[in-house]
């Protein structure tokens, strides 16, 4: 009777324990960030770029990549999805290249602005706005 009460108590303490950890783990990975999806449309190969990779808006870290996939009107292209910060000046003038950090060949996506327009981009065909891309730079 004895050794039943404590293969009871041990698992007790290990389903407790267990919950706790998953608690724990939510609480850490909770993501309650307010951002802006964007899309961004590459006829060039996007190499290096993964998903959690950085968006910089001029060098500040806005964002990040959530998703990199074919767009399906024209299978040629690569959409690269981001979510930055609404705080971001995105304009329709707003352009996004492909930068690539030190000799890790890691990408980043890189934000810039021509200034010509102050108005933001209209929604996309997909839904989110789309910003244009340039070919990709070398550096920071």
């Amino acid at each position: 009777m004895e050794n039943k009460a404590h293969a009871l108590a041990a698992g007790a303490f290990v389903l407790a324990v267990t919950a706790l950890l998953i608690g724990l783990a939510m609480w850490l990975l909770r993501d309650e960030v307010n951002t802006t999806t964007y899309e961004m449309v590459s006829a060039e190969a996007v190499s290096g770029l993964q998903p959690q990779a950085a968006v910089r808006y001029k060098g500040v870290a806005v964002g990040k990549v959530t998703d990199i996939s074919f767009d399906p009107a024209n299978r040629a292209n690569v959409l690269v999805r981001i979510a930055v910060s609404p705080e971001a000046p995105i304009t329709q003038s707003t352009f996004a290249t492909l930068a690539f950090q030190g000799v890790t060949g890691l990408s980043f996506v890189q934000l810039d602005d021509e200034g010509k327009s102050a108005e933001p981009p209209p929604p996309g065909p997909n839904g989110p706005p789309r910003i244009r891309s340039s070919p990709a730079r070398w550096g920071n």
